[in-house]
């Protein structure tokens, strides 16, 4: 199958046997792997009319970069959010298996990112298909439209950082230097400087200020390099890079809270040996670290837009944490289970805007499919 002849509807619906739930099963192909973007990253256009994805066909994606697999045959499409019929936007992507090519809504919801497959953003219009390139890379665009933010870890050590540059590319430059991460990091006597990989940068609702976490070792290595329980650290920078100032210690995978008056984030109860996970928030003035809900949970948490849930995942499913009731809940199960490494796929679940849905990848079925789930509010 060729990834031009894919349209039509292929949605279908089944009940969890495990749940009770009923779960939209958005996509259904037995050759072509669809993938949404993040766990932050909505994949709903703007205005609520279109879903977005990204897809190739499984086998062609053979290629190893890190600890990923890829293609340069990738494609994005449309889905209707109410017909669920699927349309063709855009060819050429790079295509991965964790984030598959990176689809990213502009907020005016007229036009989208994502990679394409000489490794620049391409920028495709949705009325009329036009693709602009543009070079550099991307993690996020400000919630103002008006700022992409990514951050560079190779090259001399002076051009290593986080850069922002305008919706057109225009306007590079670097915000905020490795090396001044790396001069407020408490335990920056452990390692050099060399061994710091900047990165995930997330804007608050206003594009006021943004997240940045560091990792040490990152590309080293399995085991070659390890500080336990202090490798990582999350940090706060104004959009101009003003302001930046270390938050906490974390363990893997953060967000703002929709409030954005806090930061949801995964570490460890014993984070030197690395045992007892759970979901922490701290609050964006370096205070008032506490444990979300005392039970083993981790996997990109991200909380629901009114605060009162948050969603994250494990080996057996996706699971829904009732913070105000103090209770977690497997609402979707995988049946039998399916690879989640980052050569596998990562379910991501992620919010629609108004909470009324859950939207997650699955490969219990073959290649990795959408599936949606209803949420009641």
């Amino acid at each position: 199958m060729r990834w031009q002849d894919r349209s039509g509807v292929e949605m279908s619906s089944f009940v969890d046997p495990q749940t009770g739930r009923e779960i939209w099963r958005l996509t259904n192909s037995s050759t072509m792997a669809d993938r949404h973007t993040y766990y932050d990253i909505d994949p709903w256009s703007p205005d609520g009319r279109w879903i977005a994805f990204s897809s190739a066909v499984d086998s062609e994606v053979i290629t190893p970069v890190r600890d990923l697999l890829s293609t340069e045959r990738g494609a994005v499409y449309l889905m209707d959010a109410e017909t669920y019929a699927i349309e063709w936007l855009a060819g050429d992507a790079l295509y991965q298996t964790h984030t598959g090519a990176f689809a990213v809504w502009h907020p005016q919801g007229k036009s989208l990112f994502y990679t394409h497959s000489s490794g620049r953003i391409a920028s495709v219009d949705i009325a009329t298909k036009e693709v602009l390139l543009i070079e550099g890379s991307m993690r996020q665009i400000s919630p103002d439209g008006s700022t992409i933010v990514y951050t560079v870890n190779d090259g001399p050590l002076a051009e290593r950082g986080v850069y922002t540059m305008g919706a057109d590319g225009s306007g590079l430059r670097q915000i905020v230097s490795t090396e001044e991460v790396y001069a407020l990091t408490p335990n920056r006597d452990l390692f050099p400087v060399d061994d710091v990989t900047v990165g995930n940068t997330k804007w608050t609702p206003d594009s006021g200020e943004m997240l940045l976490t560091i990792w040490v070792g990152l590309n080293k290595k399995p085991g070659q390099f390890h500080i336990p329980g202090v490798e990582r650290s999350l940090y706060i920078a104004g959009r101009n890079g003003e302001s930046l100032r270390w938050l906490t210690y974390f363990g893997h995978h953060h967000s703002w809270t929709p409030s954005a008056s806090s930061v949801l984030f995964c570490d460890w109860l014993d984070p030197l040996e690395r045992q007892k996970p759970r979901l922490f928030l701290v609050d964006a003035d370096g205070s008032n670290r506490r444990v979300v809900i005392d039970e083993p949970l981790g996997g990109h948490p991200i909380m629901s837009p009114d605060g009162s849930q948050i969603a994250t995942w494990d080996d057996d499913g996706v699971i829904v944490v009732h913070v105000a009731e103090q209770r977690s809940e497997h609402v979707v199960t995988f049946a039998g289970g399916f690879d989640m490494s980052h050569r596998g796929t990562h379910p991501h679940p992620v919010w629609k805007a108004d909470g009324s849905a859950l939207l997650y990848n699955t490969a219990q079925f073959g290649p990795s499919q959408l599936c949606l789930l209803p949420m009641p509010r």
